[in-house]
């Protein structure tokens, strides 16, 4: 399976992001990414610091995503079932 099905974004946002001269990515968007990609937490934080981004124990959001990379379960879909019953934003959309 291709890596942005994986992440739940469409082939022209992907394409954006791989081509698109200074396109920056949401932060939902790395995360997505990274799950995609099956990133351990320092490799995440690294994506997301290369993006201008960082994971905070503050935000509901981050620590729900940090959960499911920190106990390597890589499913965008499983993640987002857990985001949406806590009323945050989806990965990937």
């Amino acid at each position: 399976m291709d890596v942005y099905k994986r992440a739940n974004i469409n082939r022209k946002l992907f394409s954006k992001i791989r081509c698109g001269d200074g396109y920056m990515p949401s932060k939902k968007t790395v995360l997505a990414l990274a799950i995609a990609l099956r990133l351990n937490i320092d490799e995440t934080q690294d994506i997301l610091a290369c993006a201008g981004y960082e994971l905070s124990h503050s935000v509901k959001f981050d620590v729900i995503v940090e959960f499911f990379i920190v106990h390597e379960m890589f499913d965008v879909f499983t993640i987002n079932e857990m985001l949406f019953r806590y009323e945050q934003p989806l990965l990937g959309q």
